[in-house]
């Protein structure tokens, strides 16, 4: 035991050693400790927990108390209600700790995986492309800052227009509302960001963009389970998760970590996406589980959700893809395959019939 008399600031420093379930970071630098008081013999730790969570998971209890046990004083977990946050001075926009307000967008859903290279930007590119097929007023935001493909799939170079002040418009295509980093750079600038500047990009694409009235707002997220996932769950209110991944077992183990990171911050996961599930030769009518088979059913029953698709390798898809006309667009099995996963979706979140055009005409 430490002769010293510990105060808020020397707890705060031991609360560095504890890291928030799911992710890479302690939860001070996470900015999910709002306030610390000493009580008498108790160290009182107000936390700002993602996804709106009300209750204190148990594991981060017992690491706080084991993390503070030195200082001779027992721990007292809380979350930190909405009063307890210090004034913010005016400001035109939410500071990192506050929500954003998306007045006009009714739903927000989020398509991630934690592996790279399963296909989950031309997914969820796909995916927002068929709700507006289906009638759906979408958007769609390239969460993936580092590597920024939906300029190239969505086929525009258009750069967004300014809206005054420091807001903007997003660009529109193929009836989806769009906006990625990649409107902002040329073909060959490399994106070189530390996470919090990824953090802060992301809260500017939601909060600073007119969006307008929308159903559906699709966020294609990057690979891992670091800062763009946790801020998404710390400043927008997702409706649900769809995870994508492809049958190999390499790429399996991965994404289960993207799943227990969503239960961690409690986001529901809507269902599982297979990609790359098999190939049908053309020329021979021969079917090659090139990827192997049954991951997509495997993760789909860890995460206790539904397999809500199983997608063949079509060579269609990579060609509409590089063209600019996303497949979900045309005809044939695969556009149909993502038609009617935009409408099992859009049933799911219960947005079908309030939110389409005809509806609202």
């Amino acid at each position: 035991m430490t002769t010293d008399k510990p105060t808020p600031e020397s707890i705060r420093g031991m609360l560095a050693a504890v890291r928030y379930p799911g992710f890479p970071r302690d939860i001070v630098s996470l900015g999910m400790v709002a306030e610390i008081s000493i009580e008498g013999d108790r160290a009182v730790v107000a936390l700002r927990l993602p996804g709106g969570r009300t209750d204190v998971p148990p594991v981060i209890e017992s690491e706080i108390a084991a993390a503070i046990a030195s200082s001779g004083l027992v721990a007292r977990v809380v979350v930190a209600p909405p009063a307890a946050e210090p004034p913010a001075s005016p400001r035109t926009g939410p500071t990192p700790d506050q929500p954003v307000s998306l007045p006009g967008v009714r739903t927000v859903l989020a398509v991630s995986s934690a592996k790279g290279g399963v296909g989950k930007s031309t997914v969820a590119t796909n995916l927002a492309c068929a709700f507006a097929a289906t009638g759906l007023r979408a958007g769609l935001l390239d969460a993936d800052v580092h590597g920024p493909s939906l300029p190239i799939m969505m086929g525009t170079d258009a750069r967004p227009l300014a809206a005054g002040g420091n807001r903007f418009h997003p660009v529109e295509r193929h009836g989806v509302r769009c906006i990625s980093m990649g409107f902002f750079l040329d073909e060959t600038s490399p994106v070189i960001w530390r996470g919090p500047m990824v953090a802060g990009l992301l809260r500017q694409f939601l909060a600073d963009c007119e969006w307008g009235d929308l159903d559906v707002l699709v966020i294609d997220l990057p690979p891992g389970t670091g800062d763009a996932q946790l801020t998404l769950a710390q400043q927008v209110r997702l409706a649900g998760a769809v995870v994508v991944t492809t049958p190999q077992e390499v790429a399996l183990r991965d994404v289960m970590r993207g799943v227990a990171m969503f239960r961690q911050v409690q986001v529901p996961i809507l269902g599982v996406i297979e990609n790359m599930a098999g190939f049908d030769c053309p020329s021979c009518g021969r079917h090659d589980d090139v990827f192997g088979r049954g991951g997509g059913e495997a993760v789909a029953r860890a995460a206790g959700a539904p397999l809500l698709a199983s997608l063949p390798v079509d060579p269609e898809v990579r060609r509409s893809g590089d063209e600019g006309v996303p497949i979900a667009l045309g005809e044939g099995p695969v556009a149909e395959g993502y038609r009617r996963l935009a409408r099992t979706l859009a049933e799911s979140l219960r947005i079908a019939a309030a939110g389409s055009r005809t509806a609202d005409a």
